[in-house]
């Protein structure tokens, strides 16, 4: 089993595109298993962290996902 923090330094490994790439595919699931939250969590942190979040959620919006 993948520990948090090998999650999480997996998940900051990534580069921008793939960590919102990671993120539309997170986020298009019904997720139900507590690993696919917790990976999503991470990656919406993660997001956060680089200041990346309110812009995608933004673009989102305009573009009529949310």
């Amino acid at each position: 089993m993948t520990s948090i923090q090998q999650l999480k330094e997996h998940i900051i490994r990534m580069n921008d595109e793939k960590l919102l790439n990671q993120f539309d595919l997170y986020n298009s699931f019904n997720l139900q298993d507590s690993k696919e939250v917790i990976y999503y969590k991470i990656i919406e942190y993660e997001l956060h962290r680089r200041r990346l979040l309110e812009h995608k959620i933004m673009e989102d919006a305009y573009e009529g996902i949310y």
